[in-house]
């Protein structure tokens, strides 16, 4: 009983204190949370240069919003802020009100069956994509695929080459990462350049002057001894054989006068049964070397060929050449002595001319796009928009870009009258030809005093500068130096290399090293074989390396352009603002092969940043070229007023109402897209090329609008002309350095 009693009085006892705990943890739970301090004045001032510095420029806006003060800097950086946020805003209206138009547009081509203009609008629609692998995926585009496919198989079979080759350039850039329709394009394009190399007036024998079968096999020889990677010559024999069979499906090679050989029937069937022959034996083999592959390649020129369609050697060898190299890198190629004179030019920095930039005009006409600073041609009145007619009285109708090139330049010294057509008046301007320089270091405007002088302020005010380099050539270094001596008192510049191709390893690295300490990595370099393989350190101490930086970059920015940028961010000497950039991490040599003049281009090595990172963009990458610390994607039309914002400040003179300045979606009438390099060293051949570099300028930025897909009807750009990805870095260094100069501000806290 007395036990009994004990247990209860302790379960009351248990229940009593259980209660009181629960009471307590309620008050406890119910209890308001502490008041968390609103942040400081300063707290958000530091916020608010913190967010900038990363590029998220929203959360920056709520800081700065929060302040409640009179300062002059919040004041400045919150007008900077609302100024950008509304471009952004705008464009973003701007970007759904376009897909939403260039959708509507494709599914209305899709009824009528026209699978190439849809295509085109896809393209459109896809750029201005907020989620653009949603937009892949869609149903209707998927069906759109299947439908151009089963179309340009039926073109194929007609020879409408440039049907054909038109949807499957824009299925492998509508989904770059589908080797079957890269693979497509290039053989289409093959066919569209076969037809322009023998087409009327086309010159084809000019470019296989000099060509040789002793400079082919050597080139066979040092890709097998220095290429980065060990050469797969049984891909390079069979790529080469293709290549002939191509050749001899020409239907402009079998309608040229002088290739009667290939016109008839049964010799070119003998040829190609004999070729194929070989081709089958290559395809078979397990392994195949180079002593075969040239057996291979030999017989075709030594006695295939003179035994039936009787092609010019030097075509044949070119030929085979071409497809040989397919299989390799797209960086690796044979510069016959037809192009090595302007192959050196731009690697160069200087030639001998009369200094102008042309083009051929939707009209087939030869159109200065600009006189360069200093030159002949300048100074005696030559203007952007002139139409060139004739050189020395001869009439240059019907000539390739290439012969046009080769007829203006010449020995220095020498006169040459270029005979101009400006509205409807014939002027002839007597020239001399002299030494002309090549400017790659450019800046924002124009300077108004002195026209041929750039100024490179973007701020003065604020002593912000701006250096915008358009290769990297051998005077390059010297240039980007003597600009950044005249920018006195400079307290943060920005370096645009967008657009930029690349050019020479020495001018990228003495050029990073301005920037950086003494004996900071720059790049390596490592290949199959020990000279190739080297570590570049910073080799002078940098005399600009205390004040902010910041790299402007795209997906054009390549191979130099990349060292330089990748060496910045990884040594956290500045910051990478724009898009990612192209992704040419590979280093290339030149090997002289005779005294024809004939070169060749071969990659022997790969590049690494400072952080171990080589960043190739291969057939099957994931990742690669240098990406952004801050990402400022544009659409295409942004990127045509781009162009034409440089383009206006590029020209000298008076500008003319013929000057290229077309809205986005103009381009040549047949739609056609120009084959161009990603290679500041690369040369221009072969005509497939809209857009040519004559006594010039390497800078390649010209042929922006021919990236643009075709289009069935006027696309107003109604875009303002904005660069906002130079905005943003100046935004970016603007609010940098007032926070340097006030990390905390003098105000009264409430």
């Amino acid at each position: 009983m007395h036990i009994v009693s004990r247990h209860a009085e302790w379960k009351h006892t248990r229940a009593l204190i259980r209660s009181v705990l629960v009471a307590s943890l309620s008050l406890i739970l119910a209890a308001p949370s502490p008041v968390q301090a609103a942040p400081t004045t300063n707290e958000l001032w530091r916020d608010t240069i913190d967010r900038v510095s990363k590029g998220e420029f929203d959360q920056a806006m709520e800081s700065i919003r929060n302040i409640d003060t009179d300062d002059a800097s919040i004041l400045q950086v919150r007008t900077w802020l609302e100024e950008y946020e509304a471009k952004q805003a705008a464009r973003r209206e701007l970007n759904r009100a376009d897909f939403e138009k260039y959708v509507g547009y494709a599914k209305a081509r899709i009824e009528r069956e026209e699978f190439s203009l849809a295509l085109g609008w896809a393209l459109w629609a896809l750029d201005t994509a907020e989620d653009k692998d949603a937009f892949l995926s869609t149903q209707w585009l998927l069906d759109l695929v299947n439908d151009s496919l089963v179309k340009a198989e039926k073109v194929r079979r007609e020879d409408e080459w440039r049907q054909a080759w038109r949807i499957y350039s824009q299925l492998a850039s509508l989904y770059e990462r589908e080797p079957r329709y890269e693979k497509l394009e290039r053989e289409a394009l093959t066919h569209l350049r076969l037809e322009g190399m023998f087409g009327e007036n086309s010159h084809w024998d000019e470019r296989i002057r000099k060509v040789r079968w002793g400079d082919a096999k050597k080139a066979l020889k040092e890709i097998d001894r220095v290429y980065v990677q060990p050469a797969d010559f049984r891909r390079i024999a069979e790529s080469g054989l293709e290549q002939m069979l191509l050749l001899a499906d020409s239907k402009s090679a079998r309608e040229l006068e002088e290739f009667k050989g290939l016109a008839d029937e049964a010799d070119r069937n003998d040829f190609k049964a004999r070729v194929q022959k070989r081709l089958d034996r290559v395809r078979s083999a397990a392994h195949l070397d180079l002593d075969v592959c040239v057996e291979h390649f030999w017989r075709v020129v030594k006695d295939i060929n003179p035994q039936t369609v009787r092609l010019p050697k030097e075509l044949i060898v070119s030929e085979l050449m071409r497809g040989a190299l397919d299989p390799l890198d797209d960086f690796t190629t044979i510069i016959w002595p037809s192009a090595t004179e302007e192959f050196d030019k731009h690697t160069r920095g200087d030639f001998v001319g009369v200094g102008i930039s042309i083009t051929k005009n939707r009209a087939d006409e030869i159109e200065v796009v600009t006189p360069l600073d200093g030159g002949p041609a300048y100074r005696q009145g030559i203007q952007a928009g002139d139409i060139i007619t004739d050189v020395d009285g001869k009439s240059l109708k019907g000539f390739s870009i290439n012969k046009v090139v080769e007829t203006i330049t010449g020995d220095r010294g020498t006169p040459v009258t270029l005979t101009i057509r400006r509205d409807k008046e014939s002027i002839d301007f007597d020239l001399v030809r002299e030494n002309v320089k090549i400017q790659s270091v450019k800046g924002y405007r124009r300077d108004p005093v002195d026209e041929e002088r750039w100024d490179h302020w973007l701020d003065r005010d604020r002593r912000i500068g701006y250096i915008r380099m358009t290769n990297f050539a051998r005077n390059t270094f010297d240039d980007v130096q003597e600009t950044l001596s005249e920018l006195v008192g400079v307290k943060g510049l920005i370096l645009d290399l967008r657009g930029n191709p690349g050019g020479l390893l020495d001018s990228a690295w003495n050029v990073a090293s301005l920037f950086l300490k003494r004996g900071d990595v720059v790049v390596s370099t490592k290949g199959r074989i020990e000279d190739d393989n080297h570590t570049f350190r910073a080799n002078i101490t940098g005399s600009y390396a205390d004040f902010p930086l910041i790299i402007l970059v795209d997906d054009r920015s390549a191979s130099a352009s990349e060292i330089v940028s990748g060496t910045i961010r990884d040594n956290g000497r500045g910051t990478v603002v724009g898009e990612r950039t192209f992704g040419k991490f590979s280093v290339q040599n030149l090997v002289t092969l005779s005294r024809s003049g004939a070169k060749l281009k071969v990659t022997t090595a790969a590049y690494y940043l400072p952080n171990g990172d080589s960043l190739h963009r291969g057939p099957t990458s994931e990742t690669w070229g240098v990406m952004p610390a801050i990402s400022v994607p544009l659409v295409n039309k942004e990127r045509v007023k781009v162009w034409q914002m440089r383009r206006e400040a590029d020209l000298l003179g008076p500008p003319k109402a013929t000057a290229k300045t077309a809205d986005a979606g103009s381009e040549d009438e047949e739609g056609e897209e120009a084959d161009k390099s990603e290679e500041a060293d690369e040369t221009e051949e072969d005509g497939e090329e809209k857009t040519a570099v004559a006594d010039a300028d390497s800078d390649k930025e010209d042929d922006e609008e021919s990236k643009l897909p075709p289009l069935d009807q006027p696309d107003e750009n109604d875009r303002p002309k904005i660069d906002l990805q130079l905005d943003t870095a100046l935004l970016l260094l603007r609010v940098a350095l007032i926070g340097e100069h006030n990390p905390t501000l003098a105000v009264a806290e409430a």
